[in-house]
């Protein structure tokens, strides 16, 4: 078996922004993401202090990274356009991912 990668993006922004960062999250970069070969999943993180957080976004997938640069690249655009500042950008191999849904189920489990 593969061993899962995961692309991970990080940048700063102004608490009033993060509502359209959210906006683009949902309706561009998510729908974009699904159609591409690979996609298992995506979190997204904002940190709890001051008026200017930390956005984290963590994309997972099945293999090769290479089919999401384009759509990964478009999304650092927009946050750019957003909010002004460069989204850092880093690859990851996968090492363990484990979540639960509400009820306990176990939903995800990549060893």
């Amino acid at each position: 078996m593969r061993q899962a990668k995961s692309r991970f993006v990080s940048f700063f922004a102004e608490s009033d922004q993060i509502p359209e960062v959210v906006h683009a999250i949902d309706n561009e970069v998510l729908p974009r993401f699904n159609q591409l070969p690979h996609f298992l999943g995506f979190v997204g993180l904002q940190s709890e202090s001051g008026s200017r957080p930390e956005v984290v976004g963590i994309s997972l997938w099945a293999s090769d990274l290479d089919t999401s640069e384009a759509a990964s690249e478009e999304f650092r655009d927009e946050v750019h356009r957003v909010t002004g500042t460069t989204p850092s950008r880093k690859g990851y191999d996968v090492l363990r991912v484990m979540v639960y849904d509400g009820d306990g189920e176990l939903c995800i489990d990549l060893p």
